[in-house]
């Protein structure tokens, strides 16, 4: 990948659930990092570890299942409140909780109007406090479905 993007075949080179230490041994061993790093974000597991490594590497963030897999943290009592204070739904909190800590959210929808909903998060802000309330529900088992990249053979 590396050499293709020396010659031009491709503008950037993205991994996908790279730990802090894969990162590190690849640009170790390389001397190049990665433009992004695809891995699990949610509210639940907000990667704060993860993130702050890639910024320190200026590799993007983007997040899977952002809205945690169906569920029910956007119909959360907190979620609902933050939501109904803006005009929003409770997964369009959450998209916008996901861009403001400067990840890239990419949730799957096969709906249109689903899918425009989740387009429409730039027109709000959530405030300091919202943000640590949707941050707040992260925990140190929060992956879902047991898929560590440091256990996981896949990985």
């Amino acid at each position: 990948m590396i050499e293709a993007k020396k010659r031009g075949y491709i503008r950037s080179i993205g991994v996908s659930n790279f730990l802090p230490e894969h990162l590190d041994r690849l640009i170790q061993e390389t001397g190049v990092a990665p433009s992004i790093n695809q891995v699990e974000l949610h509210p639940f597991f907000d990667q704060a570890e993860q993130r702050q490594k890639h910024a320190e590497h200026g590799i993007v963030t983007e997040s899977w299942s952002p809205l945690g897999r169906g569920n029910d943290i956007v119909q959360h009592e907190k979620i609902v409140r933050i939501a109904k204070a803006h005009g929003k739904t409770g997964a369009q909190v959450i998209l916008r909780w996901h861009t403001q800590l400067g990840a890239i959210p990419i949730p799957k929808s096969g709906s249109l109007p689903h899918q425009k909903d989740n387009l429409a998060i730039f027109d709000f802000e959530l405030t300091p406090e919202e943000m640590d309330i949707v941050s707040s529900f992260t925990r140190k088992d929060g992956r879902l479905w047991g898929q560590d990249p440091s256990e996981v053979e896949e990985y």
